[in-house]
């Protein structure tokens, strides 16, 4: 295992340790923290190219048990409201669900951490750096500008 590699485990895991039923004791400012650490370990990781093209299929994990345990840290509704910066004035607004949010990064991690285990590192390394920039990155910010409102710190 290389250290990039440990270090790419060790903030997934942080971050879906948040979400186990059992851990009753964690706040917003710990999600909070886990995002942030997330960041810091994409930014310190460089890229690199997968070893496969279509390489071990994950599995589907289970976004909407991850939801339900989040939403143990929000004592209000969790809405999020979304306006495209380049939808012009017309846009209708949109929404989500912070619960939501952090549901989909943690899949997204979740295949990360499967693919370290059943895939090669490369192939895991390219999938965080991938999700980020495509997908749970954008997921992160938004659940993250949110935790800041509500004075997560």
């Amino acid at each position: 295992m290389t250290e990039q590699h440990a270090l790419i485990e060790a903030a997934i895991h942080r971050y879906l340790l948040l979400f186990e039923f059992e851990n009753t004791s964690s706040t917003l400012r710990d999600i909070a923290m886990a995002l942030d650490d997330l960041v810091r370990v994409y930014f310190d990781t460089p890229d690199v190219e997968p070893d496969t093209i279509d390489g071990p299929a994950a599995p589907q994990f289970d976004e909407a048990g991850f939801g339900q345990n989040a939403a143990r840290f929000f004592e209000r509704d969790d809405v999020i409201w979304l306006i495209d910066p380049e939808g012009g004035p017309d846009q209708k607004a949109m929404c989500t669900f912070a619960t939501s949010e952090l549901a989909e990064i943690a899949a997204d991690l979740n295949k990360v951490l499967w693919l370290f285990e059943n895939g090669s590192a490369a192939d895991a390394i390219w999938e965080f750096r991938f999700g980020y920039q495509a997908h749970w990155g954008e997921h992160l910010h938004r659940v993250r500008h949110y935790l800041h409102g509500l004075s997560a710190w």
